[in-house]
């Protein structure tokens, strides 16, 4: 998980927004999203911290296997995590429109993090690049 450890700028969007759309994501908040695109990732106490530097929020996300409420997906978004053993970070989010959400973060072979979000058959990546 320590590879992961770094501070991103985005440099590519693959479907991002027919991701948000699948999950049912306005118009406009869809918009708003695809904008943040500065991250700091670091690992602290057993918990993976997302910060997004453009609007100052931070995502905590518990590696210890336990489920937690998401904020990314709105109230009642039940998530749970796991480190696989390649470092890769996964995380699968129930939403309350019974839709699930899977997000993995991993480092490729060029040391860009990549996260791919599935939504049923509806799938989307973001790239970044260390800054």
């Amino acid at each position: 998980s320590s590879g992961i450890n770094a501070e991103y700028g985005e440099i590519r969007q693959n479907n991002y927004q027919g991701v948000l759309s699948a999950t049912g994501v306005d118009f406009m908040m869809r918009k708003m999203l695809a904008l943040i695109s500065s991250k700091l990732i670091t690992f602290a106490n057993n918990n993976m911290v997302v910060s997004s530097l453009s609007i100052h929020k931070e995502n905590v996300i518990p590696l210890d296997g336990e489920e937690f409420e998401s904020e990314n997906f709105g109230k009642g978004s039940k998530s749970r995590a796991e480190i696989g053993q390649d470092g890769s970070v996964k995380v699968t989010t129930n939403l309350p429109n019974g839709k699930t959400v899977v997000s993995v973060r991993e480092i490729d072979e060029d040391d860009r993090l990549v996260l791919t979000l599935t939504v049923g058959d509806v799938k989307g990546t973001r790239t970044y690049q260390r800054a």
